[in-house]
């Protein structure tokens, strides 16, 4: 009869291998390393993070999933082209998360509150398109992290991720943001004074003029036109 193993616990690891390949095929996305329309492959990404293809592929098959990418037959997974009715699901969706996060918050957005005014400051001074999504995103987070229902703040990092592309090819063709400034700053004052249900209106009102924009923008060109980087034509590339 052979000796049993002596009872042990695993060996902890900072974060899971699977999930930490996906958060970093994710940054690639979100930091406009893939525009929309590239290609991603299993073998190539495996190589470049010295990991096997079974967490790339899973990680590729969710983000297929979450309708970040597309299988393509004997090529990969593509960053699914821009598209006006897809933006016009997402963005109201992504504005009902949010609000009912902030609404559910209440008090545990009180320590966030000083955060959250620093990081407009930084904000707003951002000149580069992917370090403001990037801010934008982070500031967005802080705010509905606090409702403590991790499965809505799930939700909403995956829309996020899902508009990742049309936000990250808007803001770098169209570079005025004083409006969105404005209403981050409307968001927080009713959050100062305690008003979490104008902020969570306020919110929603945010995310609706973002949607406009964004399908106004993407209305200058048929989805079929827009080139790799998601820009329409030289010729009409005007602000919405």
């Amino acid at each position: 009869m052979s000796p049993q193993a002596p009872p042990t616990d695993p060996i902890p690891r900072p974060e899971p291998l699977r999930a930490a390949v996906y958060a970093r095929i994710v940054a690639l996305i979100v930091s406009a390393e893939y525009r929309p329309g590239s290609v991603l492959t299993e073998a190539a990404l495996s190589r470049a993070m010295g990991v096997s293809r079974t967490p790339v592929r899973e990680a590729l098959l969710r983000l297929e999933a979450e309708g970040v990418l597309e299988s393509t037959l004997a090529r990969g997974f593509m960053l699914r082209a821009l598209s006006r009715s897809e933006a016009a699901e997402l963005y109201p969706i992504l504005a009902a998360l949010e609000a009912v996060a902030v609404q559910n918050a209440g008090r545990n957005l009180k320590p966030a509150l000083g955060t959250l005014r620093a990081a407009l400051g930084e904000l707003e001074a951002c000149t580069d398109a992917v370090g403001r999504w990037q801010l934008d995103t982070a500031w967005h987070t802080t705010l509905t992290s606090a409702c403590g229902n991790r499965r809505l703040a799930g939700l909403i990092a995956q829309l996020r991720t899902s508009l990742s592309r049309y936000e990250l090819a808007y803001m770098q063709q169209v570079r005025s943001r004083e409006e969105a400034d404005r209403q981050h700053r409307e968001i927080l004052s009713a959050l100062e004074a305690g008003d979490a249900g104008r902020a969570a209106s306020l919110l929603t009102e945010h995310w609706h003029d973002g949607e406009q924009l964004i399908l106004g923008w993407l209305a200058q060109s048929e989805p079929a036109s827009l080139d790799a980087a998601g820009r329409p034509p030289r010729a009409i590339a005007r602000r919405p």
